[in-house]
């Protein structure tokens, strides 16, 4: 059973990993069960949670792009960081998984928009995620947040195991752009290193 969501593309044979993934968008999650598939996807300023319940082997990851919540209409985004971690939890939950047996894994949150500030949205969302991991009682076993590098993200709910590849400065800069936009979009709208593993 794979469980996809928003806009989370069919598995795909990834060489990269030599294993299927699940590719995810920003402001979307994906959970599956499926073994040795991965969830993946690419970030900047963004932080993505991993998640997983540990005996039953289900999990998935979310891609959020600024912290909190959207308070503007009422209305609920997965693209701010309260509600993609409620929509990604309680999609486990459905599934059979238990909150007691979870553990999380965090990325992303580097520093690809504000690039001149200390303070910046990357920096927001990594510590978001931590505080509310902790508020919930989810253990955090392993993060990589920070930098100036984008990273692209491989979660296996099957085993918990993260590779992380760090995107080169040219792609770094290119998703700069584009999350610039993201933001904007998101604001507005109504409601490459080494391979690292975790």
């Amino acid at each position: 059973m794979s469980a996809l969501n928003g806009r989370a593309a069919a598995p795909y044979f990834d060489p990269k990993i030599g294993a299927q993934a699940i590719s995810v968008l920003p402001g979307h999650h994906a959970v599956t069960d499926l073994p040795e598939t991965a969830v993946t996807t690419l970030l900047g300023s963004c932080v993505a949670a991993c998640i997983r319940d540990v005996d039953k082997g289900i999990g998935g990851l979310n891609h959020f792009l600024l912290p909190g919540e959207d308070r503007s209409d009422g209305a609920r985004s997965a693209r701010y960081g309260v509600h993609a971690m409620e929509v990604l939890i309680n999609d486990i939950l459905k599934r059979g998984g238990r909150k007691d047996r979870m553990e999380a894994k965090v990325f992303g949150g580097a520093n690809v928009i504000d690039v001149s500030s200390k303070d910046t949205v990357g920096v927001r969302n990594a510590q978001f995620v931590k505080d509310y991991l902790r508020m919930e009682g989810i253990r955090l076993a392993a993060s990589d947040c920070g930098g100036e590098r984008a990273r692209r993200v491989y979660f296996f709910p099957a085993t918990g195991r993260a590779s992380v590849l760090r995107l080169p400065a040219s792609e770094s800069r290119v998703m700069r752009r584009s999350e610039t936009q993201l933001a904007q979009q998101a604001v507005k709208a109504p409601a490459a290193g080494g391979v690292e593993l975790f």
